[in-house]
């Protein structure tokens, strides 16, 4: 292979992952192990190092399994948004997407089998049992697969934004937490809901933009189950409970008050509330890019939370 045609491979690759949206698997990670650190006063920077990495790595996974089957379904085509479009394009064709995401999702995996090893000896001298994290685990690997695998999956019969909120919320958060503290925590999942619900929105904003592509794909989201004036009002309650939660969390003292930082994201979650009920037509410029918008939202509130608590911690 020549340096210009290796050159284009990684270009395409770089395109199909569509590493843009790694934010989504990033923030809950540090949020979660930074609430460890916070609770348990210890931070392993390997264990850190491999989660985010994991992560994105089965983000990569479900992305390109999105890709393939999206394809496959006629889901994705000339004029729709949403995918990494090298498929709808020609630029690459199935079997490398699907090559790829099994070499996602192995080397994913097998940093997950690392951790399953660690705690499991860990056990040994009195550390909890690796089972939690194996199950976390699993969990994130079915979901990941079976997001868009197969006509019975979850994106394509409305469990799709659930599904993510769930695994991209209080799963990874979780996760996150596990491999510093070595053990699980409820508050730790309440403290995962804002970036669970502004990650859930991000998904939200795709699909009510594409709800005339999703119906003429046949394809059921809450969003073409609700129409457009209910779509856009679980946008909108997706995008106003991270607040009011925030402000929960401080008061029942299960975050420090710099936790409070994201509030300062609040004009740009009203700007996009306005602009999603100003514009009705769905396919109206204006909506193409609110995913990445709200994707950008997301990024700031979970980082501006895991600050807070990095923060707070020397007020704990």
């Amino acid at each position: 292979m020549t340096t210009m045609a290796l050159s284009q491979q990684i270009k395409n690759w770089s395109v199909a992952v569509r590493p843009f949206a790694y934010p989504a698997s990033i923030v809950p990670v540090v949020l979660g192990s930074v609430y460890a650190w916070y609770v348990v006063e210890q931070f392993n920077w390997l264990h850190f190092l491999l989660a985010l990495i994991a992560g994105m790595l089965y983000h990569s996974g479900c992305n390109l399994i999105n890709d393939y089957f999206d394809y496959k379904y006629e889901v994705d085509r000339a004029g729709t948004y949403g995918s990494s479009g090298m498929l709808v394009s020609g630029t690459m064709q199935p079997a490398q997407i699907a090559r790829g995401a099994v070499v996602a999702l192995v080397l994913g995996s097998l940093i997950g089998a690392y951790f399953i090893w660690y705690f499991h000896t860990q056990a040994l001298n009195g550390y909890p049992y690796a089972w939690p994290l194996l199950a976390i685990g699993t969990a994130g690997l079915l979901a990941t697969v079976f997001y868009t695998a197969t006509p019975a999956n979850a994106k394509y019969n409305a469990l799709g934004t659930l599904l993510v909120f769930l695994m991209m919320g209080p799963g990874m958060v979780l996760g996150g937490y596990f491999i510093q503290a070595g053990t699980l925590s409820w508050n730790a999942v309440w403290l995962s809901l804002p970036v669970g619900f502004t990650v859930a929105a991000i998904l939200q904003a795709n699909d009510t933009r594409d709800i005339r592509d999703d119906r003429q794909a046949d394809i059921t989201t809450l969003s073409t189950l609700f129409g457009p004036t209910g779509a856009r009002g679980l946008y909108t309650f997706l995008l106003v409970a991270p607040y009011i939660t925030l402000i929960a969390l401080v008061l029942l003292r299960i975050a420090p008050w710099p936790a409070l930082a994201p509030l300062v994201t609040l004009p740009l979650a009203v700007k996009l509330l306005k602009l999603f009920w100003t514009v009705r037509d769905e396919r109206h410029e204006q909506l193409a890019m609110t995913d990445a918008l709200t994707a950008q939202l997301h990024m700031a509130l979970g980082m501006l939370l895991s600050l807070g608590i990095v923060v707070g911690h020397w007020f704990h």
